[in-house]
């Protein structure tokens, strides 16, 4: 077997989560990646959006019983941003449809639009455990893989890839649509792919039955010439999964 010496090159391993939507996330599942993190120590993470539900500041009708407000969105998510500072070294979180519902609120009402105590990262204080902040539709790139919240669902698993890669034209990975699916293209400029990161928010919504959701996760390495590999990680039963030939969590 030939193999390619990694001391041509440097390589660097991310782990991208998304679609948690605190408090709704499946804290089974969650501690299950935190603890994989923890023992994996990549070199970065990227929360690519709809970390937080924002749920108290939804447009849609809501249960009262489900809002506990946003101080506790607040509190859960500082958690999160917590336990991973502890294992990475560079840090992102890209705001999704949820995040920004928060400043659509703001600019309804213009008189609190410019309180930067307000403004999203001072809310959930990013900034102290080290996250880099982009708002809805902001772009972060590994080598040259796209990684963006997104903003298009299609009806099936893989469309909703192939629509992002339409809209970009370039390999990408979106979360949004709470679904796991990969779109591979084929053009003059090489092989392209288009991947749908699942979601770690809980499988049983009160407003939809039966969703065609799957939970999963990315671990990404990317060389420092722009080459990458993602490896799309499903969440089996019982808060398991697979990642290099061995069965992570619970026996």
């Amino acid at each position: 077997m030939l193999l390619v010496s990694t001391e041509e090159f440097t390589i660097r391993t991310w782990v991208i989560i998304n679609d948690l939507q605190i408090p709704f996330q499946d804290k089974p599942v969650l501690e299950l990646i935190l603890n994989f993190v923890d023992d994996l120590k990549p070199y970065g993470v990227i929360l690519n959006g709809d970390v937080v539900d924002c749920y108290s500041l939804s447009t849609f009708d809501k249960n009262p019983l489900q809002d506990a407000g946003l101080d506790r969105e607040i509190r859960e998510s500082a958690y999160l941003l917590d336990r991973l500072a502890k294992s990475t070294k560079e840090r992102w979180w890209l705001g999704g449809n949820h995040e920004d519902r928060l400043r659509r609120v703001l600019w309804e009402n213009p008189k609190f639009a410019r309180l930067q105590a307000l403004q999203f990262p001072e809310l959930f204080h990013t900034q102290d455990y080290g996250f880099r902040w982009k708002p809805y539709g902001g772009i972060v790139h590994l080598g040259k893989l796209l990684v963006t919240h997104g903003s298009l669902v299609l009806k099936h698993s893989g469309w909703t890839g192939r629509a992002h890669f339409d809209k970009y034209g370039n390999s990408v990975l979106v979360g949004h649509t709470h679904r796991l699916g990969v779109y591979y293209r084929t053009n003059a400029k090489g092989v392209h792919a288009a991947w749908e990161n699942g979601c770690v928010c809980k499988l049983t919504p009160e407003y939809v039955q039966y969703p065609d959701w799957q939970q999963g996760f990315s671990v990404v390495h990317v060389a420092d010439q722009g080459w990458f590999n993602v490896c799309q990680i499903p969440i089996l039963k019982r808060s398991r999964f697979f990642y290099g030939g061995t069965l992570v969590g619970r026996r």
